[in-house]
């Protein structure tokens, strides 16, 4: 089983994502990690999200605007994967084109910018570098939609999404709604996980 995850910062993806790994035995991918891994290499400002958002959209102009995920899938480990950050709508497609799921995982702003806030001051090496609950709205607000096809869409892939997933609650709640979400796929196709 393929599924992608799409969510706006905070929401929850890893989280959903550790949790396939740990009970279901998926293999994850996040491709906001290997944007950060990259400039790791390149000797930039990992935690920088204008980085961020300025090489993951230059390699998409470069290879296509489904690079990050495809590299995702050729890494492919195993048979269930999980592939979190998808932010274009190409990445989007290629992962229904694989016969793949799009699940959003959605909290709301309020609760995302505390996770934010709370994820970069728990290490050295969390990302993100958010100041003010108003910057963190704004950066959303740039990030949501662009006319340049190879340029992140959060709005684009959310709208593609064929599942939600709420999450404002625990993490026990997350949990309960993912069970179910995996029962029911793995029901449908008599497959078990």
């Amino acid at each position: 089983m393929l599924i992608g995850v799409v969510g706006l910062n905070g929401s929850g993806k890893d989280t959903f994502a550790n949790y396939l790994v740990s009970k279901y035995n998926f293999s994850h991918v996040d491709i906001g990690q290997s944007i950060r891994n990259e400039l790791k290499k390149a000797g930039k400002d990992f935690k920088d999200r204008n980085e961020m958002l300025e090489l993951g959209n230059r390699m998409r102009h470069m290879h296509g605007a489904d690079y990050w995920c495809g590299q995702a899938i050729m890494s492919m480990r195993s048979e269930d994967m999980v592939i979190t950050s998808i932010r274009n709508p190409a990445e989007a497609e290629l992962i229904l084109k694989r016969n793949g799921i799009l699940v959003e995982i959605h909290a709301d702003r309020k609760t995302r910018f505390n996770r934010t806030v709370e994820r970069v001051r728990s290490g050295n090496e969390s990302h993100g570098d958010i100041q003010s609950f108003e910057d963190f709205i704004a950066r959303e607000e740039k990030e949501l939609r662009s006319t340049d096809p190879a340029n992140q869409q959060f709005l684009k892939c959310i709208s593609m999404a064929k599942y939600r997933i709420p999450n404002n609650g625990t993490e026990e709640q997350l949990h309960d709604h993912i069970d179910r979400l995996i029962k029911g796929f793995t029901s449908a196709t008599n497959r078990p996980l």
